[in-house]
């Protein structure tokens, strides 16, 4: 409802947040500025959206604030104004929008979401984005920050425009209604680019963390570190759908691969006390009724390995993979088991139970890497060592459609170094790491190997070809290390730790992954890679995806397999997270059990029996 009686009283709040708030960590009090269009809005102007809410000015603890009135019927708590073209020309320097909102202590269902929105009426409406935002805290005067994506920033100086901003909560079982007001003072605009030196304010924030992650002691380190990478599954997702895309970029498809990190990082965060445990529950529920129910294109319980982020259907001509699949199912998997007794753990037995692995055998023994509708299944088979250990253990174990457990002798398992380890030749780090971030395999061997013991070796193997090349590569030196399958100065490469494939390329997670079985090298290299390359390897979401000093290449980008690897592996060094909740699953017991997996307190990586059968072949 509108407010015919109250006109550009807004002008009095433009310099609220300067009051309540200081400003952020990383920030110069330059780079934060008042949205000038926000101070001269028409109260008359404002709108409802077909919500019920009703707007007045008023005043919390002395602070002059625009109240919005919930309906008390309606999901969603509305507030829709008009705005120019040259109205929004601000905000295109602007990384984010920050809104200054008190949420009263009193209320019985507090607000647990916000959303930014804007939809272009030049003629006729169009959706042009939105986001969520994310609060400072749950009651008081909070700050909330929206990230502007690109759709946001580049809007036509001459168009017209809605902006809308929601508050709602959402719970277990979906929206609920509000009932109490909500009061928002200023509205910020944080600049990109506003500092003397030239630098952005996003830069000078990048540098600020660098330097206190550096102050931190181990603990803290890994911890901070953490906290930022799971951002990345929480901001860079359809919190509707649940799917999570591929990388952090505004354009970004969705990874399914990523989808599941995503499914195991959230129970972690409510651990952690990051998210209310409310709206986790909410979002792994969403997300598993989107695959359970149709919305994500596939076959047989797989599904397309990159699907369109906002209607789940392929792209790219991408394949039904068999191992981003698993993937998807193993954080299933560690949702069901946190939210036990619960719906999330039903539809999660269920997304499992579905997928038809013997399907995937194509009348063989081996599972196929995957499947297209236009030409069938894929030559290649999952045949060899290397991150297919989970696909196997899943579908060895799948309580519906399992393949027999002799297909896990049928591996390839090459041995290196007069016996050191059983590894993959071009030595990608990821392939020693995926497996067991969800598989605990501490003190277990099968008849081959010791997989914990063979990571370990891979790890400083690793690092020690990373110090033994570092007079020749300088993103090498200083104690740099990890080289795994990532993006790279020509593209995306399966890099690794041998001759013939290595460029000078580092992965951050790679070394960061490498925590639970070589700590000690692992925040080695962590620390050295923040003090070497400071902003250039770290940004929004903690660690970019790669580097490489000697080509002065850096990426920007964050990839979601990435920050799902450094998150999860993170967890299970602090207290084995990850292993605990995916271990409780009764089918992957019964799956160790039939691959021969027994207790060992053995320190080799292969066992002596295999050693000597690799030795005469």
């Amino acid at each position: 409802m509108k407010r015919p009686d109250q006109k550009n009283l807004l002008g009095v709040l433009v310099l609220v947040g300067v009051l309540l708030f200081g400003l952020t960590s990383a920030l110069a009090q330059s780079d934060v500025i008042p949205w000038e269009s926000w101070a001269a809005v028409d109260l008359r102007l404002l709108d409802d959206d077909n919500t019920g809410s009703t707007f007045a000015m008023s005043a919390v603890e002395g602070i002059p604030a625009l109240r919005i009135a919930p309906s008390g019927s309606s999901e969603e708590t509305k507030l829709a104004y008009p705005v120019s073209g040259s109205d929004l020309l601000a905000w295109r320097d602007h990384g984010r929008i920050r809104l200054d909102v008190f949420l009263p202590e009193a209320e019985a269902l507090q607000v647990n979401a916000f959303f930014l929105g804007l939809g272009d009426v030049t003629r006729g409406w169009s959706w042009v984005g939105g986001v969520f935002g994310e609060a400072s805290g749950d009651a008081g005067w909070v700050a909330v920050t929206f990230i502007l994506d690109a759709a946001l920033r580049e809007t036509d100086p001459d168009g017209s425009y809605m902006m809308y901003l929601s508050f709602f909560h959402e719970g277990s079982g979906g929206k609920v209604p509000l009932t109490e007001p909500i009061y928002v003072a200023g509205i910020q605009l944080i600049a990109d680019s506003v500092s003397a030196a030239g630098d952005s304010g996003a830069e000078v924030r990048y540098r600020q963390e660098i330097d206190a992650l550096l102050t931190m002691d181990d603990d803290a380190f890994v911890d901070a570190i953490a906290r930022q990478t799971f951002d990345f599954f929480w901001l860079e997702s359809n919190p509707q759908t649940g799917l999570v895309k591929d990388r952090s970029t505004p354009d970004s498809v969705s990874s399914i691969a990523s989808t599941g990190f995503g499914l195991a990082s959230i129970p972690l965060a409510i651990d952690r006390g990051w998210i209310d445990a409310e709206a986790g529950y909410a979002r792994v529920r969403a997300t598993l009724q989107t695959f359970l129910s149709g919305g994500v294109q596939g076959e047989r319980g797989f599904f397309y390995h990159f699907v369109d982020m906002a209607t789940g259907e392929r792209v790219w001509n991408s394949e039904v993979s068999s191992i981003d699949t698993a993937l998807l199912v193993a954080g299933a998997l560690v949702a069901g088991s946190y939210f036990a007794d619960t719906e999330v753990q039903t539809l999660a037995d269920r997304l499992y139970e579905n997928v038809e692995w013997d399907w995937m055998l194509a009348g063989g023994d081996l599972i196929r890497m995957g499947w297209r509708p236009e030409s069938g299944f894929l030559g290649a088979k999952w045949d060899h060592f290397d991150e297919s250990l989970l696909l196997y253990v899943l579908a060895i174990g799948s309580p519906t459609h399992p393949i027999p457990a002799y297909s896990w002798d049928l591996w390839d398992r090459p041995v290196r170094f007069g016996g050191e380890y059983i590894y993959l030749p071009g030595e990608p780090l990821f392939v020693y790491q995926y497996p067991l971030a969800f598989l605990d395999l501490r003190g277990l061997e099968d008849a081959y190997a010791h997989y914990w013991n063979n990571a370990v070796r891979a790890c400083e193997r690793s690092r020690q070809f990373a110090r033994d090349h570092s007079d020749r590569v300088q993103t090498y030196q200083h104690g740099v290390w990890g080289i795994s399958a990532s993006d790279g100065p020509t593209g995306y490469r399966a890099y690794g730790a041998s001759e013939a494939n290595h460029d000078g390329t580092v992965a951050p997670y790679a070394s960061t992954a490498c925590l639970p079985f070589t700590p000690d090298l692992a925040l080695e290299g962590m620390r050295a890679l923040l003090r070497q390359f400071g902003g250039r390897v770290w940004r929004e979401y903690g660690f970019v995806s790669a580097i490489n000093a000697d080509a002065e290449w850096y990426s920007r980008d964050h990839i979601g397999i990435d920050q799902g690897d450094i998150l999860l592996m993170i967890a299970n060094h602090q207290d084995g997270f990850v292993w605990e909740q995916f271990m409780a699953n009764p089918p992957i017991q019964t799956a160790l059990g039939v691959m021969g997996f027994v207790e060992s307190v053995g320190e080799y990586a292969v066992t002596p029996a295999y050693l000597s059968a690799a030795a005469v072949r």
